[in-house]
Formats: structure tokens, sequence, C-alpha cells
């Protein structure tokens, strides 16, 4: 997605299996088992440093782990970093939604995490799904990313997009990851909450698409990330030019 640089903070316990992943992975540990409270203050202290913080995928979903997330995203708020919050940061988050409310963040569930944290089903056309993903957003003052299938919905509570990329061999586990992932990478460089959804939710269901029809629909999400470059390299062009307009913005 074109992030200059990403760090995973993770447990002592578990650091280094994520190192043996791949060589382009940098982590900070932090000492212990698991996140805890006793870990807040470290892990705010470098999120300040970048970017955009991703929170939640591969956390923990014990009632220690969801206090300490909680924290961190409460602590981040207040700063108005950029976030992208997904998977274990949406279970810790159920119940507790005055924690992320008005927030700089993009918030990502599957249909199944939306019932969790909002207590209603999306369901019906897209045009019924897109009018209360919007309302929702609004009441909460996020945006939301809902992969509601077959399509994505996308809204801050005032503009609305729906994105149709993708298919059904997707729902294999770990592309959401990379949606989010690649959201926060395009967050990371200026966009706003809801710009940087839907390019990422566009993108990530483009190369799906690719990688399906390449190898069929026994993908795996590390099919899907190769697939980026191509999907990328086709709108270069305009992302050039947008990003010219960024920072004459910025100057």
């Amino acid at each position: 997605g074109g992030c200059d640089l990403a760090v995973i903070i993770a447990p002592q316990s578990v650091s280094g299996v994520i190192r043996g992943f791949s060589p382009n992975l940098i982590v900070q540990e932090v000492e212990g088992l698991k996140f805890t409270s006793k870990h807040v203050d470290e892990v705010v202290r470098t999120a300040e440093r970048f970017d955009c913080v991703v929170v939640g995928p591969g956390m923990g979903v014990d009632e220690e782990v969801f206090e300490a997330t909680r924290l961190i995203i409460e602590r981040l708020r207040g700063s108005g970093k950029p976030m992208v919050i997904d998977a274990d940061g949406l279970k810790a988050l159920a119940g507790s939604l005055d924690v992320v409310r008005g927030a700089n963040a993009v918030l990502t569930p599957h249909v199944g995490e939306f019932r969790l944290l909002f207590g209603t089903i999306l369901e019906g056309s897209w045009v019924e799904k897109a009018l209360k993903v919007k309302n929702i957003a609004k009441e909460q003052e996020v945006t939301l990313l809902v992969k509601a299938h077959p399509e994505d919905v996308i809204s801050d509570g005032v503009r609305v997009k729906v994105n149709m990329t993708g298919n059904p061999a997707m729902t294999v586990g770990g592309t959401g990851d990379v949606l989010t992932g690649l959201t926060a990478s395009i967050l990371s460089k200026g966009f706003s909450c809801l710009r940087a959804a839907a390019a990422a939710s566009f993108i990530c269901g483009a190369a799906g698409s690719l990688a399906a029809e390449e190898k069929g629909y026994h993908i795996l999400a590390t099919d899907v990330i190769d697939k980026i470059p191509e999907v990328m390299h086709r709108f270069e062009p305009w992302v050039k030019g947008l990003s010219t307009v960024l920072e004459r913005r910025r100057a």
C-alpha cells in the first residue's frame, strides 16, 4: 500500500515467532505473555511516532487484554491519532463504544462484528445497508468500513460509498487483515478516513479478483497481497497527481 515503515508491537511471548514470518517485519516487544494495562504508556509512546496505528488484530480476547486495548484507543483518540480498529480491537469495544466515539478512526467490522458492536443486523438491499451504516457512523462519529458481502459499505456519517470489487474466494481467513493494513497504509499518507477506507476496499477487492482469476477460488490472503502492486500500478498516474495536490495543500 506504499507505507514507508511499519512496526508491530507484540508481547515478548510471540515477538520471536512474528519476526520469523518475514525479514520485512519489524517487531517491538513488550514484556510478558499478553498486553495488559501496564503496557499502555509504552504502546502509546511508540504509536505517537507514527502517522497511523492499527489496533486489534492478534491482540487477544480476554478481559485483561480488552481493558488494555480500550485504554490504548482512548489515549490515541484524545491525541487525534488516525487509527484503524479491527478484529480483537472491535471485540474490546463491544459495550464500550464511548471509548471510540469521535475518534479519528476507521472501524472495519464484518457483519458479525457489526452486530456485536451495534446490536443490529445488517441486511436488505445495498441501499438499506448503506443507510443503516451511515446513521450509525453519524451517531458514533467514526468512519465505518463494513464488510457486508457482496459489497463493502463505507461511511463517515455524512457520505456513503459502496464498493463492489472482490469475490467469494475472499472469505478465506486473513483477507480482512489485508484490508485493515491497506486502509492504514493509505490513511498514513494524509487522506481522510473515508477516502482511505474506500480506496483500500476497492484495491483489496480488485487484488482478490486478480488472485482468483490466476489461482481459482482456493486463494490465500498472501495471494491477495501479491496482487496489490499490480492493481495500484494501474492508478499510478492518478495517485501521483493527487499526491502533488496534497503536498501543495500542506505547504
